[in-house]
């Protein structure tokens, strides 16, 4: 072999035997000149392998810092928040900084086999996550208004047909020392993880004397057993029946110096009586925002009060022959009151098959109602009777309207007392006078004694037993003193045909 052979093969097994620390030198110095982080780097979730300082950085604050949410859950319910509402904050230069240094180390030698590793296994790097606990003790508080479950003191239900107590329960709240702490010790795993698990602590329930209340319950249930209505109208009784689902959501309760109370709540009261109403039957129905005091103070007090159903306004179909007079008459209303009611009606047209409104009877009664007195007045019979506690204590002759001016059948009111009243049409004093119902706007009916001319005329006092005035109720003196003294304004006045 030539020495010029010897050569040549020489070189090729010098370039041969190089040619491995050539391919490994080649891209070291690729990673290590151009600053490159290695390949298969990652920072938590975010593969930053082969990128610049620049780039891995901004990838980091990306994925951590803006469109990373934290699943924070009570374990019931569930809320996504940016991390910085929480405190928390990727350092992602530092981030980046600590994935650099992997293969980028003093030594060499460390630094090549990291790179020769990195191409078949992943090397991950936690990020450097930044807390600040002011802003985490905030945001969590504000979570607290929402999580926080007070603890519930004994309540009253409704079991197997009977209103009892059940106990009270306690309640939960976050445990603010406890997340706080559980946040300070590993950031970083809450930034990888994207999770937060709140931690909970219980609020015992309140500790309470309940005798008075169960004292109190059982006084509630007697006295919702004895509520009655009144139907002034009718002159009717109706016993009220609350059903026992419906009491017990009227019941609350409350802790006062540790003793529980018992009192009922008044907009749930309201909004089922105008259920309640309902079934009252005909066209009477419940105030609510009338009653529900009333009923709420008998509850609770045991005071006795009298409660009265309202009534709706109705409708009539006019009849052939009808004439409004008829109608009042048949209605209970003087004339002026369905007038008033339908704007525009002819009463000297009217039509059958005409629909009037009629008004809500109790548009006559505009005073409160005494209870346990009435006054019935009866037309045909020329007869006033008195009654109290539904009991009739007095009758007496009387003398109503002639027919040209006659007295107004239906249910009216004592509205005004007036020792000795005067009416300028026909010049007479009418003593003892209590005003009950308007015949039209400003001229008042009612009931009084036997009136008196100016020049001192008495009148009528032969006729009382027959129709003789022009639209009052006429009593003897003796007897109008005695119905004066004892109507207060508000007793019910029925006048029947």
């Amino acid at each position: 072999m030539t020495t010029r052979r010897l050569a040549v093969l020489s070189l090729l097994l010098s370039v041969f035997c190089l040619l491995p620390l050539i391919c490994t030198l080649t891209p070291y110095a690729y990673f290590q000149v151009l600053d490159i982080l290695l390949p298969n780097v990652r920072v938590g979730a975010v593969d930053v392998g082969g990128t610049t300082l620049t780039e891995a950085t901004e990838r980091i604050e990306q994925f951590y810092n803006q469109r990373r949410r934290i699943q924070v859950s009570d374990g019931m319910r569930v809320w996504y928040l940016a991390p910085v509402e929480l405190g928390l904050l990727v350092d992602a230069p530092r981030s980046t900084q600590a994935a650099f240094e992997y293969g980028h180390s003093a030594n060499i030698f460390d630094n090549l086999l990291a790179l020769v590793g990195s191409f078949s296994k992943v090397h991950s790097v936690r990020p450097v996550t930044i807390l600040d606990t002011n802003q985490a003790v905030r945001r969590l508080q504000e979570l607290n208004e929402e999580v926080r479950q007070p603890p519930t003191p004994p309540t009253v239900v409704v079991q197997d047909g009977n209103l009892k107590w059940t106990e009270g329960e306690i309640g939960y709240e976050i445990n603010l020392e406890a997340t706080i702490n559980q946040m300070i010790q590993d950031p970083q795993a809450i930034m990888e993880r994207g999770e937060l698990q709140l931690l909970l602590k219980p609020i015992p329930a309140p500790s309470v004397n309940s005798e008075e209340a169960l004292e109190q319950l059982g006084k509630i249930l007697q006295r919702a057993e004895n509520l009655t209505l009144y139907d002034p109208i009718a002159d009717e009784w109706i016993k009220l029946s609350i059903p026992k689902e419906m009491l017990s959501r009227w019941i609350q309760t409350e802790i006062v110096d540790q003793r529980l109370r018992l009192y009922l709540n008044q907009e749930l009261v309201m909004t089922d009586l105008t259920v309640l109403g309902g079934g009252l039957g005909g066209n009477r129905y419940l105030k609510a925002e009338k009653v529900a005091p009333l009923l709420t103070r008998q509850l609770e007090t045991g005071e006795t009060v009298f409660i009265t159903v309202s009534h709706k306004a109705t409708t009539y179909t006019v009849e052939k022959g009808d004439t409004l007079l008829k109608i009042a008459w048949k209605q209970g209303f003087p004339m002026w009151k369905i007038l008033e009611a339908n704007p525009g009606l002819n009463p000297d047209q009217l039509l059958a098959g005409q629909v009037l409104t009629i008004p809500s009877k109790d548009e006559m009664l505009p005073l409160e109602v005494i209870p346990h007195k009435r006054i019935v007045i009866s037309i045909s019979k020329q007869r006033l009777m008195v009654y109290e506690n539904g009991k009739q204590i007095k009758k007496f002759v009387i003398s109503t309207g002639v027919d040209r001016s006659p007295t107004q059948p239906g249910v009216f009111q004592v509205l005004t007392h007036k020792a000795n009243a005067y009416a300028s049409v026909w010049d007479l004093y009418m003593p003892n006078f209590l005003g009950i119902y308007e015949a039209w706007p400003g001229f008042m009916n009612g009931i009084h004694g036997l009136p008196t001319l100016s020049n001192g005329t008495r009148l009528w006092a032969n006729v009382l037993g027959r129709p003789a005035s022009y639209g009052c109720i006429i009593l003897d003196l003796p007897d109008s003193k005695f119905l004066y003294n004892w109507a207060e304004n508000g007793v019910v006045v029925e006048i029947l045909p």
